[in-house]
């Protein structure tokens, strides 16, 4: 499924039309850098007191992410399209087969803080009898300045899961194991 989604997010189709818009990806019209922000790439879901092993609603973690890039050289942007997969595992104290991830996308540029963040919730929803489900989240449409000395190259495009303080300390305090 991500094969034929990276394929697609990829795929040197022109959206815009016309020779004002040229692909990203090469060395005069570079992409942004994307990737997992650290810390946020995997999301403990916890009931009770959370300090044990029983108290494990969920467990998800973010996998691969792709991405493509237009630059419109009349408008001086550069739409980004991005997508990533990750996977979820239900935990024993789970009572329902349906949960929501909150995950974000950010812009950075070089050398500076977040340029402008988004929060996106991704809906999973677990077959009776199933423990672990697959999910893609797809981002179409981040526009970005360039000009000058600026071009993709100044932006890196982070995603992660959007965890609460105690979420990010938990991160920080217990050994993660993969789930895949």
């Amino acid at each position: 499924m991500l094969a034929a989604l990276a394929a697609l997010a990829l795929s040197g189709c022109g959206m815009f039309g016309g020779s004002d818009v040229k692909e990203g990806g090469t060395t005069l019209y570079p992409c942004p850098a994307v990737g997992v922000l650290n810390e946020t790439d995997h999301v403990t879901l916890l009931s009770g007191s959370g300090t044990d092993l029983t108290d494990i609603v969920a467990k998800a973690e973010i996998g691969k992410v792709v991405s493509r890039c237009e630059y419109d050289t009349e408008e001086s942007t550069i739409t980004v399209d991005i997508a990533f997969d990750g996977i979820a595992e239900l935990g024993p104290a789970a009572s329902a087969r349906a949960l929501t991830l909150k995950t974000f996308v950010a812009v950075t540029r070089r050398f500076n803080a977040f340029d402008k963040k988004q929060v996106y919730e991704v809906p999973v929803v677990f077959e009776p009898g199933q423990r672990q489900v697959r999910f893609v989240k797809t981002v179409d449409g981040t526009v970005l300045p360039y000009g000058g000395r600026a071009d993709g190259s100044i932006y890196q495009i982070l995603v992660g899961f959007q965890l609460t303080p105690e979420q990010l300390e938990y991160n920080r305090r217990v050994a993660y194991s993969p789930i895949r």
